[in-house]
Order: structure tokens, then C-alpha cells, then sequence
């Protein structure tokens, strides 16, 4: 279907052009400019049908090009929470074995098998006693699983909860596209570091969420419209589209964004309303 109306806007563009071309031909090789100008109007109204067709599908080919965006990135985050699902359950298998192999040491009575077993447990086992919770489903499992991605890389991940993010008034899919795009560019921005680290902290005042995000490495240029599509300090042929989403989103939902630079370090600030704030005001969805 897409490529049926990016076809058409080509067709009716060329349709336009050829159209226009013909009658400058006419009118150039005309000897009798009378009985064109009595299809004149018919001409007209002829390059205006065309040209509002033309306008009617570019549009489409762009609403779907974004709804392409927030399906892939949709399709993303619950991949990442797919991801930290299968992690989980592979650690609760991990436990029940360890758990039944321990039984039967202790049925047989085999004690330094059994000491041996729990202290290579005790140091190479993974556990998940540290998973955050910051009191919002899709939220926690996305910051555990950009956690684990980012120490997988070597960079220092830190998270302080200091509020229950419960009350927040964006739906999962739309506040998981944000932060989730917020937190892949300054994990990607991080990896340029030597110490590389990547910070975010949920507070709230006021009936106001602020998340900070913070990451050092890579930073971004001064003087840049950095939510304008396209703009990307990587390849601009395959991103430069996260940020005008997030920006879009978070006008949206009737929130703010603002990006500062100390030294070498990136500071995100995300300011958004609570369901209590929005029932007061008509700013918010």
C-alpha cells in the first residue's frame, strides 16, 4: 500500500509536468491564442485537481513513513521487555535447579560437595536481587534491560529511583519510546569515553515527574536544532528520527525537554505531568 502511493504522488507529479509542458507548447506554436484562452479555465482547474491530489498523497506517503517510525520503535521496547522476561525465567530455572542439586547433596549427606557447590554459587552466579523498581511496569523493565545492555559494554549504568513513577499521565508505549530513545543516545554516546557512565534519576515536586538522564563521551554541537528529523551525530541515513519523536511526543502529552552540556557531560531533563496535574489542567491528553 505504501509503495502504491508513493507511486501515485510520482505518477500525478509527472502527469502535472508533462500537462504543463504541452501547454506551453501549444501556446508557443499557436497562431489562434483566442480559442486557447476559452480553455483556459478548464486548464486551471485541470493543474488544480492535479496538484491537490499531489498534496493529498504526499501526505499519506508521510503520516505513514512516521507511523512506520513509532511501530519500529513500538516493536523495539517490547523486545526489550521480551528480553528481560526470558532473562527471569531463565534465572528462576537457574534457582530451582541449584535448589534441587543442593537437596540431594544434603539428602546424601555430602558435605564438602555440597560447600564446594554453594561458594562457586555464591561467585559466579547472577542474581536479580538489584532489578530497580520504579513503581511503573514497562518503565522498570526497560531501565533493567538498558541496565544490562550497558554494562554488557562496560559502562558504568546507574539508576535512582526517588518517586513512584505510577501516576505518570503518557501511556507505556508512548513513555517507553521516549525514554527508551533517550537512553539508547547517551548509551551510544558513552561508549566514546574512556570511563564511560550513564546516569538517570526519576524525582517529582509539584505534581511534576523530572527525569534526568546523564552521560559523558560524546556530546552534542553547539548551536544544532537537535529535534529537527534528520539530525543525528552518527549516520544520518539510518537515524535522526528519535528525537523529533520524543520532541513530539512529549509536546504532546503536554510535557518539556531541555538539553545542557557541562564539560563533557550531557544532561537530559524531562519534565512531565502527573494524571493529578492533567485532571486540573486542559494542557494535558
Amino acid at each position: 500500500m505504501k509503495k502504491n502511493r508513493s507511486l501515485i504522488v510520482i505518477i500525478t507529479l509527472l502527469i502535472q509536468t508533462l500537462f504543463i509542458i504541452i501547454i506551453n507548447n501549444a501556446i508557443f506554436s499557436s497562431t489562434n491564442i483566442a480559442v486557447l484562452k476559452e480553455f483556459i479555465p478548464l486548464i486551471n482547474l485541470f493543474i488544480l485537481v492535479v496538484a491537490m491530489l499531489t498534496i493529498l498523497s504526499i501526505k499519506k506517503v508521510l503520516e505513514e513513513a512516521e507511523n512506520d517510525i513509532k511501530i519500529k520503535l513500538l516493536k523495539k521496547q517490547l523486545q526489550e521487555v521480551e528480553n528481560l522476561n526470558y532473562m527471569l525465567q531463565t534465572q528462576q530455572h537457574e534457582h530451582s535447579r541449584h535448589i534441587q542439586s543442593i537437596q540431594a547433596m544434603v539428602y546424601l549427606e555430602a558435605k564438602e560437595e555440597l560447600k564446594e557447590y554453594i561458594n562457586g554459587i555464591a561467585k559466579n552466579y547472577r542474581y536479580t536481587d538489584n532489578l530497580i523498581n520504579v513503581g511503573h511496569p514497562a518503565v522498570t523493565s526497560l531501565v533493567n534491560t538498558k541496565r544490562n545492555i550497558a554494562q554488557s559494554l562496560g559502562i558504568d549504568f546507574a539508576i535512582a529511583s526517588k518517586c513512584n513513577l505510577s501516576s505518570l499521565n503518557i501511556p507505556a508505549w508512548d513513555l517507553t519510546s521516549i525514554l527508551g530513545n533517550l537512553i539508547d543516545n547517551a548509551i551510544e554516546a558513552a561508549v566514546y569515553d574512556t570511563h564511560p557512565r550513564v546516569a538517570i534519576e526519576f524525582t517529582s515536586e509539584d505534581e511534576i515527574y523530572n527525569i534526568i538522564i546523564k552521560n559523558n563521551g560524546l556530546v552534542i554541537p553547539d548551536e544544532t536544532d537537535i529535534f529537527q528529523p534528520g539530525f543525528s551525530t552518527k549516520d544520518p541515513m539510518s537515524r535522526g528520527y528519535g528525537l523529533f519523536i520524543v520532541k513530539n511526543l512529549i509536546d504532546y502529552y503536554g510535557g518539556e525537554i531541555s538539553f545542557n552540556k557541562v564539560k563533557h557531560t550531557t544532561i537530559v531533563h524531562l519534565k512531565l505531568p502527573s494524571k493529578q496535574l492533567c485532571h486540573k489542567s486542559v494542557a494535558c491528553k
